[in-house]
């Protein structure tokens, strides 16, 4: 008895001086895995001030502008319409450029280039004298500018900082702030600096965000870390063995599921583009006051903010896929109010639930992607569905104000834009399955020996 009491202690003595060094691993994981969240939390900080500068200031200035610009650029409701769809045109057309470069140039340098198109794009502004040329504005300067420092480069730099709660962090970042204070700020100050000084503190704003911008780091290996969440047996940074590879163009535009991703988020971000140019002659029009439909516009724009945190944290708890369809299908439905006799309170109900809904495509959208294609092709898949999705994002905004025209109000283009909703809501659900399937590969793939 006493050998074997013996032996159990000395044995129990021992154990853990054998064991010490693990805690000492565990403890230095746990100060990088802290550290690694505390940066990644920076970078989602200036993703979040980036993204709301430029992409806010663009869409929000417009929309309680429009009418105004009309007269100041002597132009007609479809050429207005046309300025924002240039805007999203340029945002799908060098998306897949922008995916591309993001590698090989990195991402504080586009961010910084697209810093600097953009200011320089408002600061012209005033000093456009017609339609073409103010067209020419937004597409040769705002455009690239924002696309530049826009959702593709900060959801690739949160992607490549946060493999656990990407959703949630994305959604933080794309919380479309500016969107909601802008609208309502630029009826404020119009009185007091009229249309040419709105776009000339434009200009200020979107040059104030440049020193903010130096404090980039593309991604954690450039510090010696690991991305939030990422499996210490793996090395920093290093994609999965099934994602190693590069997908191509042909590979992409071959998959059913990257088509119906495509078409379905080009659909709703197309409605998101209609709503920002025409929500507010919408409301003018049936007989709503200027700084009434500027202040639901801008309501649409706040509660945005929520939509994007919440369905970023759905797409993280369930699918992507899943928050993308409930989004679409739910438009689809309150988009009617627009069309029937509604009150005030019913209008502002409209515009929240809007908000939320498009609000959360961009979140919704980052988890769906990485998750179907991985965190190694996730600039390039994102670049490549944003140009697939040109030709709706481009073409619903004009058709919108074109139908308007002929028909004479905006029954005929509420109904369209609702039914092309709808089918988003469908695409979207022909996806869960294949989100389902790549969540539970990825989880064997981390849960396998490397």
């Amino acid at each position: 008895m006493t050998g074997p009491l013996l032996g159990r202690q000395v044995f129990g003595r021992r154990k853990p001086a054998l064991e010490e060094p693990a805690p000492a691993a565990q403890d230095s994981n746990l100060r990088a895995e802290r550290r690694a969240d505390a940066l990644g939390r920076r970078m989602t900080i200036i993703g979040f001030a980036s993204f709301n500068i430029g992409i806010g200031l663009c869409y929000g200035t417009f929309g309680a502008l429009v009418l105004h610009l009309e007269e100041m650029f002597n132009a007609d409701r479809a050429t207005m319409g046309m300025a924002l769809s240039l805007v999203a045109l340029l945002h799908g057309l060098t998306a897949p450029v922008i995916g591309m470069l993001i590698p090989r140039v990195g991402i504080r340098p586009l961010m910084l280039s697209g810093a600097v198109l953009t200011s320089s794009g408002f600061a012209l502004l005033p000093f456009v004298q017609d339609s073409l040329m103010m067209l020419a504005t937004y597409g040769l300067l705002i455009g690239p500018g924002t696309a530049l420092m826009g959702s593709l480069p900060v959801m690739t730099l949160i992607s490549n900082w946060y493999e656990r709660g990407q959703g949630r962090m994305v959604g933080f970042a794309m919380m479309p702030l500016l969107i909601t204070v802008t609208p309502m700020a630029t009826v404020w100050m119009l009185p007091f600096l009229g249309v040419k000084g709105v776009l000339f503190a434009a200009a200020i704003a979107v040059a104030a965000i440049i020193p903010l911008q130096l404090l980039i780091i593309d991604r954690p290996s450039l510090v010696d870390l690991r991305p939030v969440g990422a499996p210490c047996k793996r090395p920093a940074d290093t994609p999965r063995p099934a994602l190693a590879r590069t997908l191509s163009f042909g590979q992409l535009w071959r998959q059913p599921s990257f088509l119906m991703m495509a078409t379905a988020t080009g659909l709703v971000a197309g409605a998101g583009v209609a709503k920002s140019a025409h929500l507010v002659p919408i409301l003018v029009e049936q007989g709503w006051a200027l700084d009434q439909s500027a202040l639901l516009l801008a309501i649409s724009g706040a509660t945005g903010i929520l939509g994007s945190l919440l369905f970023g944290m759905i797409a993280d708890r369930w699918s992507g896929a899943t928050a993308l369809a409930a989004g679409a299908f739910v438009q689809a439905v309150v988009w009617l109010i627009l069309i029937l006799p509604a009150s005030f309170l019913l209008l502002t109900v409209d515009a929240i639930i809007i908000g939320m809904c498009g609000g959360g495509v961009i979140s919704a959208k980052s988890v769906l992607v990485a998750r179907l294609f991985g965190r190694g092709n996730f600039s390039f898949v994102s670049g490549v569905s944003s140009l697939t999705a040109v030709p709706f994002v481009f073409l619903l905004s004009p058709l919108a104000g074109y139908l308007r025209q002929q028909s004479s109000d905006y029954d005929l283009a509420l109904l369209v834009i609702i039914s092309l909703l709808a089918l988003a809501g469908v695409l979207n659900l022909a996806l869960i399955r294949s989100e389902t399937h790549a969540r539970r590969a990825s989880s064997q793939v981390d849960a396998s020996p490397v």
